[in-house]
C-alpha cells in the first residue's frame, strides 16, 4: 500500500496528507476534551494571598505559617499568610461561582464554633458571636444581624426562617431573651414609615392610614380585622412590634 502510494500524483498524495493531518487534529481534540468533561463536579480553590493578623484557631486551613532562616546561627522569623479562596465548578471550563449562601457554609466550617449545648443571644450577639455558631458564616452573621435593626428586635427564633436560605440547624444555638422589640406607633407614623417593617406591605400601611382618616386613631391591631389585607396571621405576627 505504501508503494501504491508514491505511485499516486503529486497532487492526490497531497490531499491524502491533508485528510490525515485533520483526522488526527480531530481525534486530539476529542481526547483532551473528553478528559475535561470526565471531571467531578468537586469544588476546588483558586488561591491568591495577602498579608493578615495572625489568627488563633489552629484548624483554619486557609492560613498557614512558612519559617525562613539563613542558617543555624540566624534567627528564624515566622510570616504568616492568608489564602483568599475563590471556589469554581470544575465541570465548566469558565468556571460558575457556587451561591452566596453555599460560600458561606464552606467558610463557616473554619470558624471557631461553639459547642453542643451553648448558646448565644440572639438580640445582643454582633456578627463576631454570631460566626461561633456552627452553619453561620460572614454572609449570614450580616443578615442576622441586619434583619434584626429592620424588625426592631427579634422576638422569636423561628424569624430567622424568613432570612432567605438560612441554615436552621443553627437555630438550635440561638436563644431569645428578654425580648423588648421596638414599637412602631401606628397612629402617628406616615404610610411610607409604615412600610419600611418588614410584616407591613404598601398595602397594609394603606389600610391602616384609611381605618385612621375614617374611623379616626386605632385602638387595637383588631380594628383591622375585617380589611382583606390583614389576616389574622398578619396581626398575631405584628403584635408585638405595635403600639397605639
Amino acid at each position: 500500500m505504501i508503494r501504491e502510494f508514491f505511485y499516486l500524483q503529486k497532487s492526490d498524495r497531497k490531499v491524502i496528507l491533508t485528510v490525515l493531518c485533520v483526522a488526527v487534529v480531530a481525534l486530539g481534540v476529542i481526547f483532551f476534551a473528553g478528559g475535561e468533561n470526565d471531571r467531578s463536579n468537586t469544588l476546588v480553590s483558586a488561591d491568591s494571598i495577602d498579608r493578615f493578623a495572625p489568627r488563633k484557631h489552629p484548624r483554619d486551613s486557609s492560613t498557614y505559617r512558612r519559617r525562613y532562616g539563613q542558617g543555624p546561627s540566624s534567627a528564624t522569623r515566622t510570616v504568616y499568610v492568608r489564602t483568599k479562596i475563590v471556589y469554581r465548578d470544575t465541570a465548566f471550563s469558565r468556571g460558575r461561582a457556587i451561591s452566596q449562601g453555599g460560600r458561606d457554609t464552606v467558610r463557616a466550617h473554619y470558624q471557631p464554633k461553639i459547642r453542643q449545648g451553648e448558646h448565644i443571644v440572639l438580640n445582643t450577639a454582633d456578627t463576631t458571636a454570631l460566626k461561633s455558631v456552627p452553619g453561620i458564616g460572614p454572609y449570614f452573621a450580616s443578615k442576622v444581624v441586619q434583619y434584626g435593626e429592620r424588625l426592631g428586635g427579634y422576638v422569636s427564633v423561628d424569624q430567622l426562617d424568613e432570612i432567605e436560605d438560612f441554615p436552621l440547624d443553627a437555630k438550635e444555638y440561638l436563644v431569645v431573651e428578654h425580648p423588648s422589640p421596638r414599637k412602631l406607633n401606628v397612629n402617628q407614623l406616615s404610610l411610607n414609615e409604615l412600610k419600611r417593617h418588614p410584616y407591613i406591605n404598601f398595602y397594609q400601611a394603606r389600610a391602616i392610614t384609611d381605618y385612621r382618616r375614617l374611623h379616626g386613631p386605632l385602638k387595637s391591631l383588631d380594628d383591622l380585622r375585617l380589611s382583606k389585607d390583614f389576616p389574622q396571621p398578619a396581626i398575631d405576627r405584628l403584635r408585638p412590634y405595635v403600639t397605639f
